[in-house]
């Protein structure tokens, strides 16, 4: 039901621009006849017959277009009632629904009405079904609010019947054919420009020589109208005492039929599709003032961390700051154990391992796979374990606090690890009488995996920066059950950890702070803990604790009203929670709403600017949190995607543990599955009880999954085949690479279109794919795809820091430029999700940096293709194959298109070159027979040709997109097939150094070589040379390459985090490149 209200309203409120952007370039005018375009301003093709008709002399039709509006056409019927005028008012359907009580008063008036589109597209543009709909809504809202229906339409974008061109005409025969009488203009007053209540009149005025009437336009709507309402006042008066008449379209052509009383079938349709869409409206603008709360929210989030966040930070770290004597006294570790036998010993010997005198309790909970078994058999000093029925944690940590030998307790999760002070720390702040409970610092290990990153940034950007916040105003509500340390007598006092709540840490530690004990943080004393490892373990965790949670603040609501420190916590830490928890969690997603709202119905350029601007704002706090934290930045690069994924999981959490609540649903706990993220943290002391991890500040993140424990069993499947070598540069992967360039460049340079039967785009991109799996296997996939996208995205930023200021200045910003400029588009010269605009003249140099966007896009989807081509993989590389193949027989031309047509071919096209890039590199294409692998991909390739010889009779692949998506697919395959040796380069110094060159500068070879090859003439031509010399034209753009390559290639270097150097140094080979 909410995603109809939002499409209804978005069609209501669909807007394609109005007429102040201008006209369509025109198109082929032969095939308007010559009676059109030197006849009247009304065409009339409704009977199979094209007939034109004039206003009469000295008549003045007045016409005004893309209204209502509800401040400028009160205002224009206000004048035009002042002189008993009537006019004729072409309105946009979507501003009929949402304002119909201002076209019933141009009715009501005597004024008429015409049909002016639905949304305000370029009607020449549409398929004919996209236009009937325009003009039948149209209909429908003006029966709806009118009761009439109207026959007369002015197509937007238009102007005078003597500019109509061929698409056009189309426009006006098929309006026609639904019985429409097409009206154009005579004279435009072009208050759209705004230029002057003087140039307004002057621009209206008919021309002296004129024989015929005129139709004016005008507009009451689009924009400020105020001069026109004050042209009006001025012009009307002024026509009249040159002794012209003023009368309605119809009125002044008597021959055509105007307005007629709408059936009833069209009435009651237009009025449920007016209050349809005037209620979808209204809900729409209730729904952005929560967005406001979402805004104002995040600006408070983010005030609060750089003012509260920033305090805490400086005091801790300050050289006075001490939490008082050293706290020597030894405490008890007491760590809850349900089945955790895949990390509870990493856990215990990371405990044993602390420079603080302890003992450690593990309280096995009715483990079922020999946890405690496990521990016993260890036999290390300081070590028991107390076995008990399963009864749940909180009575686990209660059996705990009875059973502990020390005062100062810790408890621990079976799950986490300490670093070897984390214990000493967190016992300090004991110091003060007057702390009952310390929060310790927990950070993700296992976060090699998207949904482990997500959380390591949850972690520190939310939850740690949270405790800062209330550390400092002292109303922290909750001690993390991973790492947190307490008073024996604290927890007396409360009666121990309730079983009330499933956030029984939440319940605790409010009920500490009603009972007059502070509870600080402590930052420095570091816990990694196992996160969820599958987004369903991560829904039912997030669940739990968000149930919890508003179990903890219902139970201690009454804090609110409670006086001293419990009153702190009541009205601090628990308006803390509901808004960032609770109130934000259920918002924040209409930010994403309202971004696919503006995307589909609005501006998509602004839209992805605002966006961008918004999360721009919440990344900066992100890097804030991550300094405060000494945390590296690397990883925000999935900030973004952890955004939008968070809101959309804390949202659907949120609503069912609300209804959960309401309707008394009891909610269980769930046990996660553990995935042994410790295991590689095991050791075997030499000397029992001996320190087992190192003593460095931060923990070693272990990267063992469930598909490593599963292959170290001996039960395990056998491997597969050894897949291809990953170490050493490929010689052979260098020397295809040069030779793609080649290509690009021969073809820029004028070479024959035959060289195209060497795909350098698929092959460029089948090496890209094979290389980002070749890093994959020795970092983490998703290091890796940051590392890509860092070397993509920096050299197209500096070459937009060059390239978008010279072309401004050479007058993109211009209304004559074709390729409009607009603002907001420049967002994807940040992030090239489309293709980064330009102006016309800079096509040549802008034009290929589709490129980039589409390599930009296979690296974000490769965790997608690879998941697909281990399931599916004759379906993983069909498909988009198949895409394009469907565009080309039922003549899609998405390529021709704009926006994401082509981005959609681009990707579909070299899909395949990319996937069996992967697939050659994981082993999966070493299955088959290397000589069958050939065969097929020569027969792919010869299909492909096949298609282009049959679709453009030449071979020339480059504009035939099925044509080079299969000779690109078959090409990569023979080429991966063949990887001969090329350990023979290296021994020729300087052909192996011009390889590694132009291997580790192809971005900036790329980018360059369009300006080269566009200078090349110009340079041959001011020095001399005879202008037509292919070879001078050759060796001048080589050495712009050159120089290029010496200006800029560094940013490659920079993107890479190499050392920066001119060249690339030609002797290192034993590192392979990663573009």
């Amino acid at each position: 039901m909410f995603v109809l209200v939002l499409v209804v309203a978005g069609i209501a409120n669909a807007r394609g621009s109005n007429d102040a952007a201008g006209e369509r370039p025109p198109e082929g005018v032969n095939t308007v006849p010559e009676s059109v375009r030197d006849g009247g301003p009304i065409v009339d093709t409704t009977h199979g017959q094209v007939a034109s008709t004039e206003i009469p002399t000295k008549t003045i039709a007045l016409t005004f277009d893309d209204g209502p509006d509800p401040t400028w056409t009160p205002q224009v019927l206000a004048v035009l009632k002042k002189y008993d005028i009537k006019a004729t008012f072409f309105v946009v359907g979507a501003n009929v629904t949402r304002y119909p009580n201002l076209v019933t008063a141009i009715h009501a008036s005597g004024s008429e009405l015409g049909v002016h589109s639905f949304s305000h597209p370029d009607l020449a543009t549409l398929p004919r079904w996209r236009m009937d709909r325009e003009l039948a809504e149209t209909q429908l809202a003006i029966a709806g609010a009118t009761g009439i229906t109207t026959f007369l339409l002015r197509p937007p974008y238009s102007s005078s019947a003597g500019a109509i061109d061929g698409p056009g005409y189309g426009t006006v025969l098929a309006a026609g054919q639904d019985g429409y009488v097409s009206v154009f203009t005579t004279d435009d007053a072009e208050d759209w420009q705004r230029p002057g209540v003087a140039a307004i009149v002057a621009n209206a005025t008919p021309k002296p020589d004129e024989e015929s009437g005129s139709i004016v336009l005008m507009h009451d709507a689009g924009g400020d109208r105020s001069e026109t309402v004050a042209a009006l006042d001025k012009y009307i008066p002024a026509m009249k005492a040159k002794g012209y008449q003023f009368t309605t379209v119809t009125g002044g052509a008597k021959s055509i039929l105007g307005e007629v009383a709408a059936s009833p079938h069209d009435r009651f349709t237009g009025s449920v599709l007016v209050a349809t869409l005037s209620v979808a409206t209204n809900i729409v603008s209730w729904l952005s003032y929560l967005l406001l709360i979402v805004g104002v929210l995040v600006g408070l989030r983010l005030v609060l961390m750089i003012v509260f966040a920033r305090r805490h930070a400086k005091r801790r770290r300050s050289p006075n700051f001490s939490w008082g004597p050293p706290v020597t006294e030894p405490v008890t570790v007491i760590v809850p154990a349900y089945n955790e036998i895949k990390n509870i010993e990493a856990t215990v010997r990371s405990i044993l391992a602390n420079d603080h005198p302890l003992e450690v309790l593990v309280v096995d909970d009715g483990s079922t796979d020999g946890t405690a078994d496990l521990v016993e058999s260890l036999r290390l000093p300081r070590l028991r374990v107390l076995r008990q029925r399963n009864s749940g944690k909180p009575k686990a940590l209660n059996a705990g606090v009875r059973n502990a030998r020390h005062e100062l307790i810790i408890m621990i999760d079976g799950d986490t690890v300490f670093e070897p002070d984390t214990v000493r720390l967190l016992a300090q702040p004991f110091a003060d009488p007057s702390i009952g409970g310390v929060a310790g610092n927990v950070k993700i290990a296992n976060r090699d995996e998207l949904i482990g990153r997500m959380q390591h940034i949850e972690y520190v950007v939310g939850f740690n920066i949270d405790r800062r916040v209330q550390d400092e105003t002292g109303s922290i509500a909750t001690i993390p059950g991973a790492g947190g340390a307490f008073r024996r007598q604290a927890l007396l006092d409360v009666g121990g950890l309730s079983t009330d709540t499933l956030a029984e840490d939440t319940d605790l530690t409010i009920a500490l702070g009603r009972a007059g004990w502070r509870v600080v943080f402590e930052e420095h004393a570091r816990a990694w803990t196992e996160a969820p490892a599958t987004m369903a373990q991560l829904y039912r965790q997030r669940y739990r604790w968000s149930y919890g949670t508003m179990q903890a603040m219902w139970k201690h609501r009454r804090a609110i009203r409670e006086r001293g420190l419990a009153g702190k916590v009541g009205r601090r830490g628990l308006a803390n929670v509901a808004a960032f928890q609770i109130l934000l969690p259920l918002t924040a997603p209409l930010v994403d709403v309202f971004f696919l709202f503006g995307l589909l119905f609005g501006d998509p350029a602004l839209t992805l600017l605002l966006g961008a601007g918004m999360l721009g704002v919440q990344l900066l706090g992100a890097m804030y949190a991550f300094r405060l934290e000494g945390e590296s930045l690397d990883v925000l690069w999935v900030f973004p995607a952890q955004q939008i994924v968070y809101r959309q999981l804390m949202y659907t959490v949120l609503i069912r543990s609300v209804a959960s609540a309401v309707s008394g649903v009891r909610v269980r706990w769930q046990q996660m599955k553990r995935i042994g993220s410790f295991g590689n943290l095991v050791p075997t002391p030499a000397v029992a009880g001996a320190p087992s991890i190192d003593a460095d500040r931060t923990m070693p993140i272990p990267r063992v999954t469930d598909r490593d424990l599963q292959a170290a069993r001996p039960s395990a499947r056998k491997p597969r085949r050894p897949a291809v070598a990953a170490t050493g540069r490929e010689r052979w992967f260098d020397l295809l690479r040069v030779a793609a360039l080649a290509r690009v460049i021969a073809t820029e340079l004028g070479a024959p279109a035959t060289v195209t039967l060497f795909p350098a785009w698929g092959v460029l991109f089948g090496i890209a794919g094979s290389l980002l799996v070749r890093s994959s296997q020795h970092s983490p996939e998703i290091d890796v795809i940051g590392h890509r996208l860092r070397r993509l995205l920096v050299p197209l930023w500096a070459f937009g820091i060059v390239a978008v200021p010279i072309m401004l200045w050479q007058g993109w910003a211009a209304q004559t430029d074709a390729n409009t400029f607009y603002a907001a588009n420049l967002v994807f010269w940040i992030f090239p999700f489309l293709d980064p605009p330009g102006s016309t003249a800079a096509a040549a140099f802008t034009g290929g940096l589709w490129f980039i966007r589409a390599s930009v896009w296979f690296v974000l989807l490769t965790p997608l293709m690879r998941k697909a081509l281990r399931r599916m993989p004759l379906v993983a590389l069909v498909a988009p194959l198949l895409i394009v193949g469907l565009d080309a027989g039922l003549g899609w031309d998405l390529s021709t298109g704009g926006g994401t047509g082509p981005a959609l071919i681009d990707f579909c096209t070299y899909a395949a070159c990319w996937m069996l890039g992967m697939a050659y590199r994981d082993g999966t294409l070493r299955k088959l027979h290397p000589a069958l692998l050939t065969l097929v991909g020569i027969a792919v390739a010869a299909g492909g040709v096949a298609w282009t010889l049959y679709r453009s009779h030449e071979l020339d692949l480059d504009v035939v997109p099925l044509g080079v998506a299969l000779v690109s697919a078959g090409v990569v395959i023979v080429v991966l097939c063949l990887s001969p040796a090329m350990a023979w380069l290296d021994r020729i110094p300087l052909l192996g150094g011009l390889l590694t060159i132009v291997s580790d500068r192809a971005l900036t070879i790329y980018l360059s070589y369009p300006v080269a090859v566009a200078a090349a003439p110009l340079l041959v031509a001011r020095f001399g040379f005879v202008a037509g010399d292919r070879g001078m034209l050759v060796i001048t753009s080589v050495v712009l390459v050159v120089l290029a390559v010496l200006a800029f290639g560094w940013v490659e270097d920079l993107a890479a985090r190499r050392p920066l150097r001119l060249f690339p140094n030609p002797g290192r080979h034993s590192t392979p490149p990663h573009a």
